[in-house]
């Protein structure tokens, strides 16, 4: 689903990383569902659900205003972390559908490349490196890197700055609520890939356009031209 024309070259390219670029929000839920029925509180779907996209400041007040102490945030993680690296070590990184061909397609156009993901830094590049796409970015930008969490658009300003780009002229690729708010608030062309959560209606009001993978991603960049005037 398309909403405009793009009036403005693009030249760049802000991904989120969690649920858009890998398969690890899928993962992590079902490691945090393990977590919480071992210490007593049962499937933790719920409380996932509403940290996707969120830095870990924001998720620390989502436990505390569900858990009231009685859980948090680094007991969960803590707990899950060998879960999940046991995960990947037997399964590898689980990249989504798309993902190497778009990336291709933007190095090859000659296009920058940027993360903007609520995960901190070192679980960023260990990401990437699992998934051996660490050549392809040009910038990082995590969420232990910017004060405030998405869908404050701090995180998207400050990729299009590093990467030397006015925002206007970069997508942004989202697949939560936070996330796509995130890069249309920073004034991005905002591109919604949803993943397990389905959009509702101020998603899809956010989006300049909506795709079932990244590689629907690319036919839309050829339309709006291939050269770029970095």
């Amino acid at each position: 689903m398309e909403k405009r024309k793009v009036k403005q070259m693009i030249q760049a390219a802000v991904f989120d990383m969690d649920g858009l670029m890998f398969d690890t929000e899928r993962v992590g839920r079902d490691a945090w569902n393990e977590v919480g029925r071992e210490l007593g509180f049962g499937g933790l779907t719920a409380v996932n659900e509403r940290c996707l996209g969120r830095n870990k400041a924001a998720c620390r007040a989502i436990f505390e205003e569900t858990f009231h102490g009685a859980l948090t945030l680094d007991t969960v993680l803590e707990a899950a972390k060998p879960l999940l690296r046991r995960y990947y070590d037997i399964n590898g990184m689980p990249c989504k559908k798309g993902l190497r061909e778009l990336l291709h397609f933007l190095k090859q156009t000659g296009r920058g490349v940027a993360m903007a993901t609520s995960s901190d830094r070192p679980d960023a590049e260990w990401n990437l490196e699992k998934a051996g796409l660490r050549e392809y970015f040009d910038v990082l930008v995590c969420g232990d890197m910017v004060e405030k969490s998405k869908p404050d658009p701090e995180i998207y300003l400050t990729a299009a700055r590093l990467l030397g780009v006015e925002p206007g002229a970069c997508i942004g690729l989202e697949d939560s609520r936070s996330g796509i708010l995130s890069v249309k608030n920073a004034g991005m062309h905002a591109l919604l890939i949803p993943d397990l959560i389905p959009p509702d209606q101020e998603m899809l009001d956010a989006a300049e356009a909506v795709f079932d993978d990244l590689g629907e991603v690319v036919p839309w960049l050829e339309r709006m031209g291939t050269c770029t005037a970095r």
